[in-house]
């Protein structure tokens, strides 16, 4: 006898409905085994679900629609990921496949300007080794770039001390490509070269900032804002390689008002320009894309932050914030 018999007997009613509902003994042990066996179906339906879903990278939590739908997400950003992600998927692993630098230019945005950096940065340092048999995608988000979409992604190598890092996604003539600056974390020069002295006197970098303990005199003040630099290390996001010297920076400044902002919201455990996302940054760390110049004046090296173009590292125009609401909101302060 099947199932479907079993639920059959158990639920067989006069069909005048003049039948008691009270059920003699051999009844009520038919419906308990009918009850045992939904359990067990049950169980086992809802097992491989499960391991489906860990196996493609959604940790087990029902599908994405379901999980952007109890998030609050809105139909647009389900809409788009539902779309994007598994190309996304191939772009990356396409480009972590590739074995020359010509291979890989036709998985990333404006792959003519990005060339070259692409071929210089690699000849400077190691290319990523990851088993991308092993990497998941553990975190999915949508952010608005004027017209644009873009996906931001997060990754983890299912190894002991695996490598951890995002992706962000944009559609480019028909194709979700990744922004490969973003991605390495692309600096116009090896900071540790700049920082002592070697290369251009002036670079654009994707580095990491840090609040330093202040003077008593420019903390009793408050117009400054003092913070260091450091390069950060790929694969590894609560790592950090070479720290600068002191940068002391106007509060009131773009340049302040974006570091204060990106710190505060630093501060609150979340990422800039990410939807929620929870920083992967060491304790206290932001993103910034900065420009510096260095000064050589005798045998003294003084360094100066000309701009800081963004608080993440995106080759997004925009810097993560309103510059204008920032300075309304200051002036409303003061």
């Amino acid at each position: 006898m099947g199932v479907a018999d079993f639920v059959k007997a158990a639920e067989v009613m006069d069909t005048d409905g003049r039948r008691k509902l009270r059920k003699k003994k051999k009844n009520n042990v038919l419906l308990w085994i009918v009850i045992g066996w939904s359990v067990v179906l049950l169980g086992l339906v809802g097992y491989r679900y499960w391991d489906t879903n860990e196996r493609s990278g959604t940790d087990g939590k029902g599908s994405l629609v379901d999980r952007m739908t109890r998030g609050g997400l809105a139909d647009e950003t389900v809409s788009v990921l539902t779309k994007a992600l598994p190309e996304c998927h191939r772009t990356l692993a396409g480009f972590l496949m590739a074995g020359t630098p010509e291979a890989r230019n036709q998985f990333v945005l404006n792959p003519i300007d990005v060339a070259g950096k692409m071929a210089l940065y690699y000849a400077r340092n190691p290319f990523p080794k990851v088993d991308v048999a092993k990497i998941r995608r553990v975190g999915q988000t949508v952010v608005r770039d004027g017209e644009n979409s873009l996906v931001v992604t997060r990754w983890k190598e299912g190894v002991e001390g695996g490598a951890e890092f995002d992706v962000v996604f944009r559609e480019e003539a028909g194709r979700w490509k990744m922004d490969w600056e973003h991605f390495s974390q692309y600096g116009d020069y090896p900071w540790a070269l700049f920082l002592s002295g070697d290369g251009p006197s002036e670079g654009e970098f994707r580095l990491l900032a840090r609040v330093r303990k202040q003077s008593d005199e420019v903390e009793e003040s408050g117009a400054r804002i003092s913070f260091v630099l450091l390069t950060p290390i790929w694969g590894k996001p609560n790592e950090a390689g070479m720290e600068s010297p002191e940068f002391l920076v106007d509060r009131r400044s773009d340049e302040g008002l974006l570091m204060d902002a990106a710190f505060e919201r630093r501060g609150e455990g979340l990422a800039v320009f990410e939807n929620g996302f929870a920083s992967l940054e060491p304790v206290g760390m932001i993103r910034v894309r900065v420009t510096v110049k260095r000064t050589e004046i005798g045998d003294k090296r003084r360094f100066s932050l000309e701009k800081v173009h963004a608080c993440h590292w995106g080759t997004s125009s925009s810097p993560g914030f309103d510059v204008k609401s920032l300075k309304e909101d200051v002036f409303e302060k003061y």
